[in-house]
């Protein structure tokens, strides 16, 4: 299992967005400052490689899951 980067970034910025909705102190030039922080972080070489490094992360933790639940449900 596989999670693009496109669907990382967009569960941040779901993230942050309700974040900023629940801040009483939300300003819109922290949101913009942030948002571009997170495209750029994503955007570089580094970034890309700490992104593959979660995919990663993810998928197999969703591969563990599954796999222990065909195991446990099988028995």
């Amino acid at each position: 299992m596989t999670i693009a980067i496109s669907t990382l970034f967009f569960i941040a910025c779901i993230g942050m967005a309700w974040w900023f909705k629940k801040d009483s102190s939300f300003r819109p030039r922290e949101f913009i400052a942030v948002s571009v922080f997170w495209i750029l972080l994503v955007a570089t070489p580094v970034g890309a490689d700490v992104v593959k490094k979660m995919q990663d992360m993810v998928g197999n933790g969703a591969r563990t899951s599954i796999d222990t639940v065909d195991s446990v449900s099988s028995k």
